[in-house]
């Protein structure tokens, strides 16, 4: 079991209703082992406009062989028109954690 077969994706959205939606779908299709959310403060560029907004963002821990399927899953939950999604491999981890996740999420 290599750590790089695991990765983290990343996502924000405006509301906790849209976090919480996310994060239930995800979990119960078991496209994650885990999803941490905290709030941020957000600048970026709109509609030739500079918005501050606070965002929450979702850290899922998961396998990287279910990142286009995750992908679509938020493309489709999400509220935004350009929702963030970013998958990030995974350069290491204990052994005990990777093994954690592999069970706890679909096989692929």
């Amino acid at each position: 079991m290599e750590a790089s077969d695991y990765c983290i994706i990343t996502t924000t959205t405006d509301s906790k209703e849209n976090a919480d939606l996310i994060t239930q779908i995800l979990l119960a299709k078991k496209l994650a082992a885990c999803i941490q959310s905290t709030t941020i403060q957000s600048a970026y560029h709109w509609e030739e406009k500079i918005i501050h907004s606070e965002e929450i963002r979702l850290e899922m821990k998961t396998k990287r062989s279910l990142f286009e399927t995750v992908q679509r899953e938020i493309e489709q939950l999400h509220t935004y028109d350009v929702p963030e999604i970013i998958m990030v491999p995974m350069a290491g981890a204990n052994q005990d954690y990777l093994q954690w996740i592999k069970e706890e999420t679909a096989n692929t």
